[in-house]
């Protein structure tokens, strides 16, 4: 385990029984709200979300749907979490880098507030290209911050925070993930600090 993975357990292990009211949760929460709205999923669709926090945009899915969710996390405080909230989801410990999925098993596969966590961010799209079927979709949502504001964050905030922050990206560097991995872009929405795209598995 790399040493982002290792301070991101640490602090999210912490903050698993009062996730939502910290400051990472509310950002977050943002985020699920939209992506809730974005996403139209089909009764019987199996979905997966790599980074799943305490649960909570899977349990929103689910409500709007009768999914099949999945969802894994690197804390195992917040997949209790989970597991106690939300017993119709399948939970499980495990970097988004190494997903223990078979070969195009989702139908959908999110990642939201996560990828800059990663070390090696291109890993999780090797992995979610692999796990999803032809034609499924992958979520990103990401913060976008100004050129200026991001280097500060980076070089300043991030060491603070200690969360095992790595890395932020621009909607460039993200579109160019999907378009090397073989995926097109479906959707996308970009109004201030939230950065989402949709793309479809080719």
């Amino acid at each position: 385990m790399n040493i982002y993975a290792k301070r991101s357990r640490e602090k999210y292990d912490e903050a698993a029984h009062n996730y939502d009211n910290t400051a990472d949760g509310k950002l977050t929460a943002k985020f699920r709200r939209k992506i809730t709205e974005m996403l139209d999923v089909a009764g019987g669709e199996k979905v997966l979300d790599a980074g799943c926090g305490n649960g909570g945009l899977l349990g929103a899915i689910s409500r709007n749907a009768d999914i099949s969710g999945f969802g894994v996390d690197i804390s195992p405080k917040m997949i209790d979490e989970c597991r106690a909230r939300f017993p119709h989801i399948d939970f499980r410990v495990s970097e988004a880098e190494n997903l223990p999925f078979d070969d195009g098993a989702f139908d959908v596969v999110i990642i939201c507030c996560v990828l800059h966590h990663l070390a090696e961010p291109q890993k999780f799209f090797t992995e979610a290209r692999r796990v999803l079927r032809p034609g499924g979709r992958l979520i990103v949502g990401e913060i976008w911050l100004p050129p200026l504001v991001k280097q500060i964050f980076e070089c300043v905030v991030f060491p603070i925070h200690n969360a095992g922050d790595n890395k932020l990206f621009t909607r460039r560097a993200l579109k160019k993930f999907f378009m090397q991995n073989g995926f097109r872009i479906i959707e996308s929405h970009n109004r201030g600090f939230k950065q989402i795209f949709i793309g479809g598995r080719n």
